[in-house]
């Protein structure tokens, strides 16, 4: 694959002071070695810190609820509340934090495989997960197991905070259940078996429906699962920790697509709790879950519809790490440099946004210093923007409305609509920051076409008719949103 272009397609392009590497597959490979660290320089709230912060809101808006009951007073006590809590801040802060780290980072092609194990983990949005949750534990739990095993990837993810809430299994309880036994002798209601956690165990994070699971698969998965949930003293799942309480752990051997998982321990409390281990660490290692997990990422960086030649240049790295994930991604570069040339792949658009203020040097998101917030005042215009900009291109990171994350391929996002968002967007470039650039647009177009094209002389062209012409606004919008930006 040509040198620009492969840089493009696994990464967001060239800055216009990045040089370009001389070996471009090894600088994308050299990159997937190390985590590298956040570059934000502003504060970086842990997620135990945005947990505090969800119980602070989540408590004082139940006590405004059921204390205040004049509507008038009810608002503008809960505006004061929201403001206190960062209610419409901290989304829009940690998009900040990972803008900032894919468009001035040095190492692009990671933050790429970052996104997209993000949206592969998906946190359904409700419950607030994307104000409070969803971006703290994308950026503090799952980045650092990227450099790990794709199995204790899932692993824990599966029992990350956010997904734990999002898939409701701390609400699931074993039909046989030490809980529900007692609550039968006490003539008590049962409380039944949540299967939302089991189901996407297997039909999103591992294995896919294509392993010919049933029902009964799905159901003795939940059991598996029954058990894992909020633990701890205090009131509030937000305070608690995650973890496993043998009395609500369906008991027994359950039967996964033909592998038994049985009952280990003698303590009654901890009886069961290695079976949703050891049903993570098969499923990884299934067949069906390397080919799933590689004609994703395959999906992803190469084309929509990817040949067996590329997914078995995956699927073979996988099977002699052993699923380790550097492996695994740099076949996938591999494998987009050397068919890359012959497919094309259309940009989602926060890639696509990401893209081109990174090959523009647009100042974007903007100096951290404009998301300082005193925590009573309402959001500035330039506070918003990046999460107004992003919900106007249908494309919120943390806000996905199935489990399955946002769509990753052409047909989803190429739409009359969804164009004219972005022809939109490029027409006022003073949104994305480029009037801080001393340079004419029509020069910032040049500049950015020489630097990040293999074959600039066609949009070269155009860019010198619209010069002709003095059509200098036009000239983001002639290349931006052409098909060699919008598809690579």
């Amino acid at each position: 694959m040509k040198t620009k272009a492969f840089i493009r397609r696994v990464g967001f392009g060239l800055k216009p002071d990045e040089q370009l590497p001389t070996n471009p597959l090894d600088w994308a490979k050299e990159q997937m070695l190390a985590v590298p660290k956040l570059i934000w320089p502003g504060k970086i709230y842990s997620e135990r810190e945005m947990l505090d912060i969800r119980i602070d809101f989540t408590s004082s808006e139940d006590k405004l609820q059921k204390t205040e009951k004049d509507p008038s007073k009810a608002k503008v006590k809960k505006k004061k509340l929201y403001r206190r809590t960062g209610r419409k801040f901290f989304e829009r802060y940690e998009l900040a934090i990972r803008h900032h780290q894919a468009v001035y980072g040095n190492q692009p092609v990671f933050e790429r495989f970052w996104h997209f194990w993000g949206n592969h983990f998906a946190i359904i949005d409700k419950n607030k997960l994307p104000v409070f949750n969803t971006g703290p534990m994308q950026r503090e739990q799952l980045r650092p197991l990227m450099t790990g095993r794709f199995a204790d990837m899932v692993y824990e993810m599966t029992l990350s905070w956010p997904m734990m809430k999002s898939l409701d299994n701390f609400k699931s309880r074993g039909p046989n259940s030490e809980f529900n036994v007692n609550r039968r002798r006490k003539n008590k209601p049962e409380k039944g078996l949540n299967e939302n956690h089991g189901r996407e165990l297997l039909e999103l994070h591992t294995i896919s429906p294509q392993a010919g699971y049933n029902q009964e698969d799905v159901i003795n998965a939940a059991y598996i699962m029954t058990g894992w949930g909020f633990i701890g003293g205090k009131k509030g799942i937000e305070a608690k920790k995650i973890g496993y309480q043998g009395s609500l752990h369906e008991p027994g051997t359950h039967i996964v697509l033909g592998k038994k998982y049985k009952t280990e321990g003698f303590s009654s409390k901890t009886k069961g709790k290695k079976q949703l281990r050891n049903l993570i660490e098969n499923l990884c290692e299934s067949e069906d879950c390397r080919n799933f997990i590689a004609w994703k990422l395959c999906r992803h960086f190469i084309c929509d519809d990817p040949k067996p030649g590329m997914i078995k240049i995956v699927i073979d790295a996988w099977k002699k790490s052993k699923g380790m994930l550097p492996d695994i991604h740099k076949a996938v570069l591999e494998a987009t440099w050397k068919y890359g040339e012959t497919e094309q792949k259309f940009l989602s658009p926060e890639t696509w946004l990401i893209q081109i203020v990174r090959m523009t040097g647009a100042d974007w998101p903007g100096d951290h210093k404009i998301f300082d917030y005193d925590f009573k005042s309402r959001l500035n215009y330039k506070q918003k923007k990046i999460s107004r900009i992003l919900g106007e291109l249908g494309h919120l990171p943390f806000r996905a409305k199935q489990p399955n994350g946002f769509p990753d391929t052409e047909a989803e996002w190429l739409s009359q609509e969804y164009l004219v968002r972005r022809i939109a967007l490029v027409n006022n470039p003073t949104q994305i920051g480029l009037y801080k650039n001393s340079l004419p647009l029509i020069d910032i177009s040049k500049k950015m076409v020489n630097k990040n094209f293999d074959d600039p002389k066609e949009l070269l062209d155009i860019l010198s008719k619209l010069e002709k012409k003095n059509s200098n606004p036009n000239s983001l919008i002639a290349i931006l949103c052409s098909r060699k930006v919008l598809k690579v």
